[in-house]
């Protein structure tokens, strides 16, 4: 990732140089930033103290990251995109639409469950998903990255206990919520899938685990063990026909401030200073 850092500093010391020689009134068209749905509560507090410190509206929308590149490549209008992994800013920046892309966070994976019937470790997270029977709700891969990441998962699962991938693939729900379907009962569509009773547990994202809270409390999450760690890696591009002060966005996101409050968010910073 130096590389894509280096160059990521040099187009924002560029952008930069032009925002400050902007009008005034040029800043108050606001800007567009998308993101991937497990960004939705963190993006919208960054987006707010970054309009609160530099008078600048933001306007966002959320929603799988493929599907959000994909609005993008079809002509929507957007400054940042924010992805919950790096292929698909990358590939807005390999195919001349994005201007550059760096990782700004990491995240875990985490075993969604009743409580009732929850782990209570990161090994018990291991058996459970492994247990016949167990109906795992997972995301769609190559749309989500967090399905993409489940199935790396199911491939270190597998070469820990051979044969078990295929297992596993064989009890998987996809949990999706296209455009157009109705809204979630719940506000969530795997917690609403649990309720149905159509899945047992899921796998999720663990820095949703204030948010899940706060929509069931009867629910809990654990952490898997880290002989099964993926890596989840998230990505942003600054859009090649950005605005300028979209660059000062871009940065609050990797600033101390924007990484303290994504690491506030069950996320793991990735620019964080020690000591921070």
């Amino acid at each position: 990732m130096n590389t894509i850092h280096s160059v990521f500093t040099v187009v924002l010391a560029s952008m930069l140089v032009a925002v400050a020689a902007m009008p005034a009134t040029a800043q108050q068209d606001g800007l567009v930033l998308y993101g991937a749905g497990s960004l939705r509560e963190v993006m919208g507090e960054i987006a707010a103290a970054f309009t609160r410190q530099h008078g600048v509206a933001v306007r966002t929308q959320f929603g799988a990251s493929g599907r959000m590149r994909e609005r993008i490549e079809a002509g929507d209008k957007v400054d940042v995109f924010t992805s919950a992994d790096l292929g698909h800013a990358a590939k807005l920046v390999a195919d001349g639409r994005a201007s550059a892309m760096a990782m700004f966070a990491r995240n875990d994976l985490c075993l969604l469950a009743p409580a009732t019937r929850a782990p209570a470790s990161a090994a018990g997270a291991l058996e459970m998903l492994l247990a016949d029977g167990m109906r795992i709700g997972v995301s769609p891969p190559k749309i989500d990255p967090l399905g993409d990441y489940t199935e790396a998962l199911f491939d270190i699962a597998d070469r820990l206990k051979p044969g078990s991938g295929q297992g596993l693939r064989g009890r998987t729900v996809v949990i999706d919520n296209p455009p157009g379907a109705p809204p979630s009962p719940s506000g969530d569509s795997t917690l609403d899938a649990v309720r149905a009773g159509r899945i047992d547990a899921a796998i999720v994202y663990c820095s949703g685990r204030a948010r899940f809270a706060k929509l069931d409390a009867g629910l809990r999450m654990e952490a898997f063990p880290p002989e099964l760690a993926v890596g989840p890696q998230y990505g942003l591009a600054l859009m090649a026909a950005a605005r300028p002060e979209a660059a000062l966005l871009a940065l609050t996101i990797l600033s101390p401030s924007g990484q303290k409050i994504l690491a506030e968010n069950g996320f793991r910073a990735v620019t964080l200073p020690d000591g921070r």
